[in-house]
């Protein structure tokens, strides 16, 4: 075979009317997005390929939306595979470029970054045309069978997905009156407009575990200023403070005004310490001398501060806040942002209380449990049921565990709470095993703090042996957060738990993206979804995409699948018809006490799907 040569990809039918639907979704030469570079991070983690590559095909080049292991933006058309893909219906698969006369002497297979494997599978726009792929690439060659081909084409999915997202901004943006949407005189978002995106901000926190800081500005002495200098005066010195606060605005955020003496920015930070930086970085820029009719003036302005999702959940909240924190601002304060603290000093305040009543809770016999039934989807059987902690306080009542769990992790109680749950739920066998022929799976719960304790698995088995329960009974749930970093002790207990025969579930999967390199990695039995991806279906096609994905990755790698929160007939009928095995929730079974879990198990002990 000659390798010097190469095919050029073809043009495809349509190109004009292609490039004008790329070119009008605004895309090309773009900044780093995060909504796009997760899905790369995620494919090669799942994938285990060294490039993987979110592309968009120009007219003359091939640009990279996002990249994960190629230094390069870009690359010419005429020697791109993504040029050939595009003309493919879904998927284009090049096992070994070396053997394929299209490619085996294009440039990128003989020099950088020396292509063998490319697999890509086609992104089209809202309109359906081809914008470009997700593909993976090798420097070896490999084999690609069908079911990592339609993981790969889920993947592309989600990214159409954003990219329709990307559309409808844009329709949105283009459908608005200026005069509706936008303050006259500075040109900046008004209320409306910026609740809108503070609530589609927080909808972002609440998915990528962000931050959100909302500061509100209050010129101080405006109305002095309009009297002694005139209106026009004022109202070029509160352009120029918005036209600061738009250029030291931080990515993803927003600048808007409320009113004649109020503006206010939110934005999206990772940590504290990033947040400071910036809010010291605003407060400079303000503190600068304003110019005027020849004249330099200084502003007063006072900044009030609330964070999401400490001081508030909702947009009208967090503003509400800022609001009150400017009003509360004492004077002389040394930093440049008064934050409201009457949500957090309430919130310290219940802490303190239930971190103290937490203390002798497991003396005075607070702690009870209680076991959610577990049903497989396709025969209605219950399989298993899951062990929740629950604590009657003599002080407090009846606190939740979303209240108290956090408490206990953060002083290190729940070592102890664990063990007496273990404890529990082992008497609890014995007395189940004892009155009938026990074949129901007991799931625990147990937590980052525990997984690190060297001795762990140890003492969990020794008392397993003590109690004379088969390790098949017993079922260990993790979350994915615990296990986004690699931890030789956790690891080593996991290891031990499943070599010993108890099987390890990773619950809430789905919201600890960072990594997924641990279910090559640990002895994983099942995933457990998200409630917050069960939550939406059908409707939602975000979380019926993400829920597919999820459910057949699952079966490619051999593991179970759980849905847990289920609430609805809608969400059931989804799930069976996409054959999840397994799943749990309030419309299923309400959580019951073991005597309820008994009658459950001695009558029929199956969820009647009629």
């Amino acid at each position: 075979m000659n390798q010097s040569t190469y095919i050029a990809p073809k043009i495809p039918e349509g190109e004009e009317e292609r490039l004008a639907e790329l070119y009008g979704l605004e895309l090309l030469d773009t900044a780093s997005d995060l909504r796009f570079d997760r899905y790369t991070s995620l494919v090669a983690e799942l994938f285990d390929f060294p490039i993987v590559l979110i592309t968009l095909v120009d007219r003359d080049r091939q640009w990279f939306k996002s990249k994960l292991g190629w230094n390069k933006s870009e690359c010419p058309r005429d020697i791109s595979f993504c040029g050939h893909a595009i003309n493919q219906d879904s998927l284009l698969v090049v096992p070994n470029a070396l053997e394929d006369p299209r490619f085996a002497g294009n440039p990128l297979v003989t020099g950088d970054p020396h292509i063998r494997f490319y697999a890509g599978a086609v992104v089209r726009g809202p309109t359906g045309h081809a914008l470009g792929t997700l593909c993976v690439l090798d420097h070896k060659p490999r084999h690609f069978d069908e079911v990592q081909c339609t993981r790969l084409r889920h993947f592309a999915d989600l990214v159409e997905n954003e990219i329709a997202h990307c559309a409808d901004l844009l329709a949105l943006k283009g459908s608005i009156e200026l005069s509706a949407y936008y303050d006259p005189l500075t040109h900046l978002p008004n209320r409306e407009l910026l609740m809108n995106r503070l609530d589609q901000l927080l909808e972002l926190a609440n998915v990528e575990s962000l931050q959100v800081v909302v500061l509100l500005f209050n010129v101080t002495g405006l109305r002095l200023i309009n009297q002694s200098l005139g209106t026009h005066a004022g109202d070029e010195l509160l352009r120029q403070l918005a036209d600061r606060l738009q250029d030291t605005c931080p990515a993803g955020g927003s600048v808007a005004r409320l009113q004649a003496d109020e503006l206010v920015l939110i934005f999206p930070v990772k940590a504290d310490s990033q947040r400071e930086a910036f809010t010291h970085k605003i407060h400079a820029a303000l503190e600068r001398p304003y110019r005027c009719e020849g004249q330099e003036h200084y502003l007063s302005v006072k900044i009030g501060g609330s964070l999401f999702p400490g001081q508030g959940k909702s947009a009208g909240a967090l503003i509400e806040q800022a609001s009150a924190a400017i009003r509360l601002s004492p004077e002389g304060l040394a930093e440049p942002v008064h934050y409201f603290d009457h949500a957090y000093s309430d919130s310290l305040s219940e802490h303190l209380r239930i971190e103290s009543c937490l203390k002798g809770a497991l003396a005075r016999d607070e702690f009870y449990l209680l076991y959610q039934p577990i049903f497989s989807l396709r025969t209605g059987k219950m399989t298993g049921v899951e062990a929740l902690l629950r604590w009657r306080c003599q002080e407090l009542g009846q606190v939740t565990p979303d209240q108290f769990i956090p408490v206990a992790e953060e002083n290190g109680l729940i070592v102890p709470i664990g063990r007496w749950v273990r404890k529990e739920v082992f008497r609890q066998l014995q007395v189940w095993c004892r009155e009938t022929d026990w074949d129901i799976t007991v799931a625990i719960n147990v937590s980052p703090a525990e997984l690190v304790q060297p001795t762990f698995s140890q003492d969990l088995l020794e008392r397993l042996a003590f109690s004379q329960i088969p390790a098949k009974l017993l079922r260990i749930e993790i979350t994915e957060h615990s296990l986004v970093r690699d931890n030789e002790i956790v690891d080593k207990n996991l290891a031990w738990l499943k070599e010993q025969g108890i099987e390890i579930n990773i619950d809430d999967f789905g919201t600890g993206y960072s990594s997924l390199s641990y279910l090559r990695r640990l002895p994983v039995s099942s995933l457990k979804i998200d409630r917050s991806f069960i939550d939406a279906l059908p409707a939602s096609e975000d979380g019926a995409t993400i829920t597919c994905t999820i459910i057949d990755m699952a079966k490619a790698l051999g593991l179970e699948q759980v849905a847990e929160g289920i609430e609805k007939i809608e969400q059931l009928a989804f799930l069976r018809e996409h054959q999840c095995a397994y799943g749990q929730g309030y419309f299923l079974s309400h959580p019951l006490t073991s005597e309820k879990i008994s009658v459950l198990r001695g009558g029929s002990g199956v969820f009647d799907f009629q």
